[in-house]
């Protein structure tokens, strides 16, 4: 309830890009062929796609479904790891070092750390940290893909997911 899983989906009927996919919990796909998730499938329209398609479509939900499941793990993780203010204001700097934000979103996050938007991100853990960062990205979704995918690997790293503590 927390979030939602998104699959994105474009073709081309002149052929002139190829076939895709993406799957993840931000998924991007534009008009002006912009196309990005965490989980990503492509296959030019070439001879043999629809002989390919089937086999490429199986592994890539395998993929889906594997990397949903991690990230379910990860969220949870997130959720019960409690912090405190000197760690919180460690990993917004850290997260300007890695460009997940910018010096100019350093007061928002820490505004919407201190005081939650919503309600569910009072409780002091990496899950209402994250939730602080999110909300002070929205608005350019053209870099909320590359911004998000660096904050959660500074995350990870941080908070100790990536070393088997989940």
């Amino acid at each position: 309830s927390d979030y939602s899983w998104v699959l994105g989906l474009r073709n081309s009927h002149d052929k002139t890009f190829p076939a895709g996919m993406v799957a993840g919990v931000q998924v991007f796909v534009c008009e002006n062929l912009s196309f990005s998730g965490e989980v990503k499938l492509a296959r030019r329209h070439t001879r043999f796609i629809m002989r390919d398609l089937p086999s490429l479509a199986h592994q890539a939900v395998c993929r889906i479904v594997e990397h949903w499941q991690k990230q379910d793990r990860r969220v949870e993780f997130y959720k019960n790891y409690f912090i405190t203010d000197a760690s919180a204001h460690d990993v917004v700097i850290r997260a300007c070092d890695v460009g997940a934000i910018t010096n100019r979103q350093i007061a928002d996050v820490l505004h919407e750390w201190r005081e939650p938007s919503h309600e569910d991100f009072a409780p002091r853990s990496a899950w209402s940290l994250f939730n602080a960062f999110t909300e002070a990205l929205k608005g350019n979704l053209a870099l909320l893909p590359e911004r998000t995918t660096s904050l959660q690997g500074l995350f990870d790293s941080r908070f100790g997911v990536l070393q088997g503590r989940n």
